[in-house]
């Protein structure tokens, strides 16, 4: 029993004790001569096994709940990271999302997988659900800044007038369609906007290029 590697499975565990239990007997049965004390030495021997592998249940429920908290731990400072993207990214988000769920479940093993999975489960969700709601009023405030920024280097650094025009069309729309309706809110519903957000997510990340890095 020495020579398993905590934390594992309640299940693996519960099978190597039977296994080594077993093999114990055997080599008892095999070695022990005279019947007066075979039986009071069967139940002693028995026992001792049975209060060794108790040591190992709770060796094994503490190994667990490191592993498994240390896990967790990584996973919420990596959606805290997530949510303070300099350039608020759709897909890179999810891309965290699905590296962090599956690592976890790769890795964090026995007694306490699953209370810590369900604190896991709570956690990213609101994790999801503040990065959805801040994510289409960050990405508003970058490309109204993004706009003007273009407005000047395409007037007085490379002078290109398309660009200065496409600027201060990208800056007009954005202005007064949320002054027409009052709310930012409004324009996340317009397929203008749609298509604003999937151009964003094509250009700022991809598996090859993450411009936020």
């Amino acid at each position: 029993m020495v020579g398993l590697r905590l934390p594992m499975s309640e299940e693996s565990l519960q099978s190597s004790h039977e296994t080594a239990h077993n093999e114990a007997i055997k080599a008892f049965d095999a070695q022990h001569f005279g019947r007066q004390h075979a039986k009071k030495s069967v139940d002693q021997l028995d026992e001792q096994m049975q209060e060794v592998y108790k040591n190992f249940v709770l060796a094994n429920e503490y190994q667990s709940s490191k592993l498994c908290e240390a896990l967790y731990t990584r996973c919420e400072d990596d959606m805290d990271h997530l949510q303070a993207l300099r350039l608020p990214s759709m897909a890179k988000f999810n891309a965290g999302f699905v590296y962090c769920n599956k690592t976890f479940e790769q890795q964090c093993v026995g007694p306490s997988k699953q209370n810590y999975e369900q604190r896991l489960t709570k956690m990213m969700g609101k994790s999801r659900s503040l990065f959805i709601k801040e994510y289409n009023n960050r990405l508003f405030n970058w490309l109204v800044g993004f706009s003007l920024v273009m407005v000047v280097v395409g007037r007085f650094i490379i002078k290109f007038i398309l660009l200065e025009m496409a600027a201060w069309i990208l800056f007009i729309f954005l202005e007064t369609y949320t002054r027409m309706f009052w709310t930012a809110e409004a324009l996340y519903y317009n397929p203008v906007w749609h298509f604003i957000v999937g151009t964003w997510e094509n250009v700022v990340y991809s598996p090859v290029l993450d411009l936020d890095r």
